[in-house]
């Protein structure tokens, strides 16, 4: 019998078993650097073992559909925050568009992957990235090409801090990993422009965004290059465990 699969089922993985290393060559990711209401961002973090650090945040649309072993899109909102002297980054809503990528970021590492319906769009250096569930659009953004804006303060969101839960089959108290990744020693940028920025969020059934309001964009930009999750880098590693 074979023990190496961490996948299920063995005989017919959800995703490609081993998932790492792998990579996504012509990535683009438009994003937004934004302020967003305090309040909440203290409320999400109630829950997690992280201390607070501002009341900034990065939401990004990004192409990983050349990526070798699952094509996807990705959509995030990720904010600044500490761990026993650790800075990172904390995935408090991501998206994607594929199971596969869903399953895999959520099983290995406790990314807080959902599902929707993402597009990401050039029309003469207009950027625009559309994320739908359920027909309804929750989340935009939209970036022009715009010369001269000067380079924004973006927060410090990685190393990924994850906490990936692993539920009880009883029902009892779950385990709860924190794990640190960082894939970005391995990126390789091409291009990066600073973009003049619109932001559109909303709340659906199961995804409160408004809580996250009133938005304040202090600016955003357009990343081009090669992603790599290399066999180094691409794994993440567990630095506590908690209930």
């Amino acid at each position: 019998m074979s023990t190496k699969s961490y996948n299920t089922p063995a005989h017919a993985p959800m995703f490609p078993d081993p998932f790492v290393p792998y990579e996504s060559k012509d990535y683009v990711s438009l994003y937004a650097v934004v302020e967003v209401n305090e309040e909440e961002l203290r409320r999400i973090i109630s829950f997690t073992p992280y201390e607070y650090v501002s009341n900034k945040a990065i939401i990004s649309i990004t192409d990983f559909s050349k990526c070798n072993k699952v094509s996807y899109m990705d959509t995030a909102i990720v904010i600044p925050v500490k761990y026993e002297g650790r800075e990172g980054g904390y995935y408090i809503y991501e998206y994607e568009n594929n199971d596969a990528a869903i399953a895999a970021g959520r099983e290995l590492w406790g990314y807080p992957k959902k599902y929707a319906s993402i597009t990401l769009t050039e029309d003469n250096g207009m950027f625009i990235g559309k994320v739908m569930k359920n027909g309804q659009m929750f989340i935009e953004l939209t970036g022009q090409k715009t010369e001269d804006l000067p380079p924004v303060d973006e927060p410090k969101t990685s190393p990924h801090l994850l906490i990936k839960t692993i539920a009880h089959p009883s029902g009892e108290t779950s385990i709860r990993q924190i794990i640190e990744r960082d894939t970005n020693p391995d990126f390789v940028l091409k291009e990066k422009l600073q973009v003049d920025v619109k932001v559109h969020i909303q709340s659906t059934e199961r995804e409160p965004l408004d809580l996250l309001k009133p938005v304040k964009i202090l600016g955003g930009g357009l990343i081009k290059g090669d992603f790599y999750a290399t066999e180094e880098n691409g794994w993440g590693k567990i630095i506590a465990e908690f209930k």
